[in-house]
């Protein structure tokens, strides 16, 4: 995978919305028109989903519009939610963006690229996940392109939002902002944990009884991941017990890596993989898993809100901590047992799921710290950014 794709992308929306950028900095603000955005302006998902359909059902005063600069997905967004996709790349587009005195994005790229665009305008960045891990300024091998797109859009954001007073420093070193620039917000994603798309679940998990386990790792710069990694793992074994207990795993792994998954692993219908062409938006339906497998991934802080059971697999931890680092202590923040062999793992995965006392005090006391404004996190965020408009 080329490290340097997603920058090049980066810096490609920098300089075509550099000189548009500019030329509004000066320009009146519509206080009206509020934009949101995904990742390269491509894709629907994250929290400014989440926040965006919060906002067009809550503030239909708002002239609120998101940005998907594929075509295909805007028309398809169109007649399944209305009127509400525009794209960003025309002349006209990109009028219609910069007129708008608030936007709202969850990863770096804004709906128009540029420089001081949070002058005269607000830019939120909500975020794609909680920074467990170093990300940005603070990775110990970011090299010096990056290091220099960082610097130059950092003054590009009004406000980071993070879940917790243990990730402000993280946010706030991941450009080199103040400190002030960040505040403490739930993620808008997470209401949803508690109302999950039922039929969605039902037909992508094939409905009817069993425990139902999503293993979500997170992937690896230096290397591909290693599934059940256990010496002289017996995957017929896994299979058997998986059948005797009425359970599925289902695999979410990094698009990237969806094909490396061995094909001996998919020979049952016990494991399954839950491609994102399947499911777009994973917390749609993370609150109706009945357990968690993962790793380093910030997704199991995100499922720490539904309090269920979590199985933890970082068989590489020293050398994820020696080549990414972390930013929490990842022994105390990680509730739940860490197999380090098949035998362990079956009985944890087993007494996890049909013992409900076990690991729920841990939990729960994590959750509350690093989820401490659990629920109504979109009417909290959309309070924070209408004031400003006031």
């Amino acid at each position: 995978m080329n490290k340097d794709r997603y920058l090049f992308l980066r810096l490609k929306l920098l300089i075509t919305g550099l000189i548009p950028s500019l030329l509004f900095l000066f320009i009146p603000k519509l206080k009206n028109r509020v934009i949101f955005s995904s990742e390269f302006n491509l894709t629907y998902k994250h929290n400014s989903k989440f926040l965006f359909e919060y906002f067009i059902k809550h503030y239909p005063e708002k002239e609120t519009k998101f940005v998907i600069n594929d075509a295909n997905l805007r028309s398809q967004l169109t007649s399944e939610i209305g009127d509400y996709f525009i794209e960003s790349e025309s002349f006209l587009g990109m009028l219609y963006v910069l007129r708008a005195k608030t936007w709202v994005v969850s990863s770096l790229e804004t709906p128009v690229g540029g420089l001081f665009l949070n002058v005269r305008r607000y830019v939120y960045h909500l975020g794609h996940g909680t920074p467990i891990k170093n990300i940005g300024l603070l990775e110990k091998y970011t090299n010096v392109k990056k290091k220099m797109y960082l610097k130059l859009i950092r003054n590009n954001f009004s406000y980071f939002f993070s879940t917790s007073e243990a990730f402000r420093s993280t946010w706030a070193g991941f450009t080199g902002v103040k400190l002030n620039k960040v505040v403490i917000m739930g993620q808008a994603r997470n209401d949803v944990l508690y109302t999950p798309d039922e039929a969605l679940f039902d037909r992508v998990t094939g409905g009817g009884s069993g425990k139902r386990v999503l293993y979500a790792p997170t992937w690896r710069a230096f290397g591909e991941t290693n599934l059940f990694p256990f010496d002289g793992v017996d995957i017929k074994r896994l299979f058997a017990f998986l059948q005797q207990n009425n359970i599925t795993i289902f695999l979410r792994l990094h698009p990237n890596f969806e094909t490396s998954v061995p094909n001996e692993l998919l020979t049952s219908d016990r494991v399954k993989l839950l491609s994102s062409k399947d499911v777009v938006e994973i917390n749609d339906i993370l609150g109706a898993f009945d357990l968690l497998i993962s790793d380093y991934s910030s997704i199991y802080i995100d499922f720490l809100v539904t309090h269920k059971p979590i199985l933890f697999l970082p068989y590489d931890y020293s050398k994820y901590k020696q080549e990414i680092g972390f930013t929490i202590p990842y022994q105390q923040y990680t509730p739940g047992p860490k197999p380090t062999t098949q035998d362990d793992f079956e009985f944890e995965l087993k007494k996890l799921i049909f013992s409900s006392d076990y690991y729920h005090h841990q939990r729960v006391q994590t959750n509350n710290e690093l989820n401490p404004l659990d629920g109504d996190n979109c009417q909290r965020n959309s309070e924070f950014i209408v004031n400003h408009l006031q």
